[in-house]
């Protein structure tokens, strides 16, 4: 019995690299006679939600992070290509005229998507984008924009109830946390 279980897995196992392309080997020990398979499994947090109303609120946030995600990860990206391009600059005033033709490039490509975010997408994505870059959106402002812009902005920003300045905390902040189990479970299932 014990030969025919060997030559029924051998001949599953020549099967299967024949038909399959790829054979991937994973690492395994063998203790007392029970074969344990060693992987990394990625930790996933299981949430709960208080009531009906708290599932409902959580799926609304669920939609507005998945569509505003991309926006700070191109943020996030055109950063870099940014600070790129301003360290092969050497002079200050040709940076500045860098960062004004950046600014008017990226108000024409972005500018009507922006524009038809809601308040609570710009929220989100004033904290994905501190997520992404470690860096406020006001302080973003400030440094490529000058100070003036900054302020204007952020005043804007308040007038609708939004804030430049905040951080984004999923540690202390139930609203990041759940954004980050999103985005966490997100590219666990491959939505971004």
């Amino acid at each position: 019995m014990i030969k025919q279980n060997k030559i029924l897995i051998l001949f599953f196992v020549i099967s299967s690299v024949s038909y399959s392309q790829k054979l991937t080997l994973k690492d395994y020990v063998i203790e007392e006679g029970d074969t344990i398979l060693l992987s990394d499994i990625p930790v996933i947090e299981i949430i709960t939600f208080k009531d009906a109303k708290e599932k409902v609120r959580y799926n609304r946030l669920k939609r507005k992070v998945l569509k505003v995600y991309p926006y700070a990860i191109y943020t996030k990206n055109k950063l870099k290509e940014i600070e790129e391009e301003l360290s092969e600059i050497k002079r200050r005033r040709k940076k500045k005229q860098h960062t004004k033709k950046v600014s008017s490039f990226l108000k024409e490509e972005l500018g009507e998507k922006m524009k038809k975010l809601t308040r609570t997408e710009g929220n989100i994505l004033v904290k994905l984008i501190y997520r992404e870059t470690n860096i406020s959106t006001y302080k973003l402002l400030k440094e490529y924009r000058g100070s003036v812009n900054a302020f204007f902005w952020q005043t804007t920003a308040k007038m609708y109830d939004n804030n430049l300045k905040q951080e984004y905390d999923p540690v202390n902040n139930r609203e990041d946390m759940l954004i980050e189990h999103i985005i966490i479970n997100a590219k666990l299932e491959g939505k971004l």
